[in-house]
């Protein structure tokens, strides 16, 4: 008897720690100010609104050097600025008329959702006007929302050039994949940009790297073969080897060596927007950010409110005629309840469940299946004609039939590639899992068999 007593009480205060945590949080001293530990919820654009842009076909122009072989060249001008004898300059649009067609819009509306997904956008929305090429792009308002605009701006032109004559070595075309991988030094941990060369690629860069190295002249003097690593004609690095390369992987630092978690993670930003638009390709066509508007859903928040509030009240009728109804074992069964419901909101935070309108609806759903599930073991209980145990074990199979198909769509619906449906999925498949392991220790360790 002391036994279970002790077990109830040990339950009822690992219940209440639960709560604390889940409702209140888990905060520590960092820098002089208390923080919270917990991971923060994300929210779907349909409750916090959304970014909506615009991305126009540029109409810029750019000027064009030819040698007097009729070649394209970066150097052609002397020191004053004027060109050099026998060269020509040309200004010509940076979009040429015959790359504005349908293909290279379905191509451009392509990489600008791959970015997307590279920059870990979890729900966007990219729609293409064919005819004018038009781009309309949605994501959710955050403090990175600028950057991330600014990275789909970006051509995403790869190339590895010779320092001295401005020869394409390798590009876009002969990336496999681009990604960020990580290093431990003794000054500390380095973040590298790593590109991956495609099978011809791969012999390019063995080739470049056995030519582009420092070696020493007949009089003794070093003389270095560098190589300019560019993103949009901007040098990301310039550089010679001291190793062949036979793995086809080239890795870039970003930054320096650092024992400091917050310059760490930024360098990690840094390189992961380079790799997202190296990996996603080239864009064919030259885009420029027009338009740029937030897009408030207050209609969505005022409704999400007016169902929470409703829960809410129905909730606690429910608790009073529990208390009411089954005395101590009412009473055990609310702070269970309660206990599901902060169960349920830590496993959201850890699992990076989107809280979208429609997650909204699956959560309460698990909420009234929780409270139907409880009600009829609480009924059973008060029969006084089975066991504790007879009365869980008849619980779960009489609800079986009703909590497993939700499983199983929870499992199928996260899988799905539109963000709402998928937000739905995952609050069912784990909100369903925890109620079913959550009852059955609620139900084992709070309630009592009622004597007749």
């Amino acid at each position: 008897m002391e036994t279970r007593k002790l077990g109830k009480i040990l339950t009822v205060l690992c219940i209440i720690a639960i709560c604390l945590i889940s409702f209140v949080g888990i905060f520590v001293s960092k820098q002089g100010q208390l923080k919270n530990v917990l991971p923060e919820y994300r929210f779907g654009m349909n409750l916090t609104g959304g970014r909506v842009s615009k991305f126009n076909i540029s109409d810029e122009t750019q000027e064009i050097i030819y040698d007097d072989q009729g070649n394209v060249t970066q150097d052609g001008t002397n020191e004053d600025g004027s060109l050099k004898e026998g060269y020509r300059k040309e200004t010509k649009p940076v979009n040429a008329e015959d790359i504005l067609n349908s293909n290279n819009y379905q191509k451009a509306k392509k990489i600008m959702e791959t970015r997307l997904k590279n920059m870990g956008i979890s729900e966007y929305l990219v729609k293409l006007n064919e005819e004018t090429g038009e781009l309309l792009i949605e994501i959710p308002e955050d403090t990175n929302t600028d950057q991330t605009l600014s990275s789909l701006t970006y051509v995403g032109k790869f190339e590895i050039k010779d320092s001295d004559t401005k020869e394409v070595l390798l590009d876009n075309k002969d990336v496999k994949h681009a990604s960020v991988v990580y290093g431990s030094t003794s000054s500390g941990t380095v973040v590298y940009l790593s590109v991956e060369f495609g099978k011809e690629g791969k012999q390019k860069l063995e080739d470049i790297t056995k030519t582009y190295i420092s070696t020493t002249d007949e009089e003794g003097n070093t003389v270095t073969k560098n190589i300019s690593i560019e993103l949009d004609g901007d040098s990301l690095i310039t550089t010679y080897f001291g190793e062949t390369i036979s793995t086809g992987i080239l890795q870039l630092s970003i930054g320096t060596a650092s024992t400091s978690n917050e310059q760490i993670s930024t360098y990690i930003e840094q390189a992961s927007r380079v790799a997202g638009l190296i990996d996603s390709g080239a864009m064919p066509i030259v885009y420029e950010l027009e338009e740029n508007n937030f897009i408030s859903n207050e209609n969505n928040i005022v409704i999400a409110k007016g169902i929470m509030i409703a829960l809410l009240v129905a909730s606690i009728i429910g608790f009073i005629y529990w208390v009411v109804r089954y005395r101590m074992n009412g009473l055990f069964a609310v702070i269970s309840y309660i206990g599901l419901f902060a169960v349920l909101l830590l496993i959201i935070r850890y699992a990076n469940v989107v809280i979208s309108f429609e997650a909204i609806v699956a959560i309460i759903s698990i909420l009234v299946a929780n409270y139907a599930v409880l009600q009829y073991a609480l009924t059973n209980l008060q029969k006084a004609q089975q066991s504790k145990e007879e009365v869980i074990k008849e619980t779960y199979k009489h609800y079986a039939s009703i909590l497993a198909p939700l499983v199983i769509l929870g499992i199928v619906f996260t899988f799905v590639g539109w963000l709402p449906i998928a937000s739905i999925g995952m609050a069912l498949f784990w909100g369903m899992t925890a109620l079913a392991l959550y009852d059955y220790i609620g139900m084992k360790f709070l309630l009592d068999e009622v004597e007749k």
